[in-house]
């Protein structure tokens, strides 16, 4: 593990903002894998991957989104989805700068899956491959709002899209681990709460993933527990 570097930096979103970002490089490395987090954490609670990866040959980096972790912006809210992809791309082209003939290969967990899936879809140049666990392509039976609530996100999408809102997100859910889901309760960096605009556009976001499925044109390996009670392996 001592030759593996590892740190923390900046990328400039197209939009001008500063995201957060880790990495964990060993030397020589045959493959890059860019990592993309969930609902609500951040890059840091994939450090204990990144490093069993980086042991093995891989160039390993993350990112914090807008509205997560360390990066800038209104806790878990877009205006549109497309800027999470727009963050993911201004780190691709930062990585493909650095190190063109390096294959690299997109890694998504969750609500992460959903924006790798949306950009390999619009910009599959580049990518050896794809690996999502669990993508949000829609939301289990046992965690969906009732339909009162659901009807009033839409209004207040239109009508006040910053309003935050409980996730719904049960952190019993997250893991059979205790230790787990301790670490998630705990963390300071952990955001609970998203915005009214957020809800519409990540349900823009899971039908359009669907529509658009059959025209990836990468290499994707999906990963799916059927035990999973937040996203919906119906959908994936």
């Amino acid at each position: 593990m001592s030759d593996i570097g590892q740190g923390e930096g900046k990328v400039t979103t197209p939009d001008g903002l500063v995201l957060h970002t880790r990495h964990w490089v060993p030397p020589d490395p045959r493959a890059a894998l860019l990592f993309v987090h969930g609902l609500g954490e951040h890059s840091g609670r994939y450090g204990h991957v990144a490093r069993r990866f980086a042991t093995r040959g891989f160039a390993c980096h993350a990112l914090d989104i807008r509205g997560h972790g360390r990066s800038p912006g209104l806790r878990v809210h877009v205006d549109r989805f497309d800027e999470f992809v727009g963050d993911l791309a201004a780190m691709r082209t930062r990585l493909r700068e650095a190190n063109p003939r390096l294959p690299l290969v997109l890694v998504g967990h969750s609500q992460g899956g959903l924006v790798v899936l949306h950009s390999a879809l619009a910009a599959p140049e580049g990518l050896a491959g794809v690996v999502v666990s669990s993508p949000f392509l829609g939301i289990h039976p046992s965690s969906r709002p009732s339909a009162l609530l659901a009807a009033a996100a839409r209004v207040l999408s239109r009508l006040a899209p910053r309003l935050r809102l409980d996730n719904g997100v049960d952190p019993t859910y997250l893991s059979h681990d205790a230790e787990v889901v301790a670490a998630y309760v705990g963390d300071p960096l952990v955001s609970t709460k998203v915005s009214a605009r957020w809800f519409t556009e990540i349900l823009a976001a899971h039908q359009a993933a669907r529509a658009r499925a059959p025209r990836l044109a990468v290499p994707a390996l999906v990963m799916q527990s059927g035990s999973d009670r937040l996203v919906d392996p119906a959908a994936t």
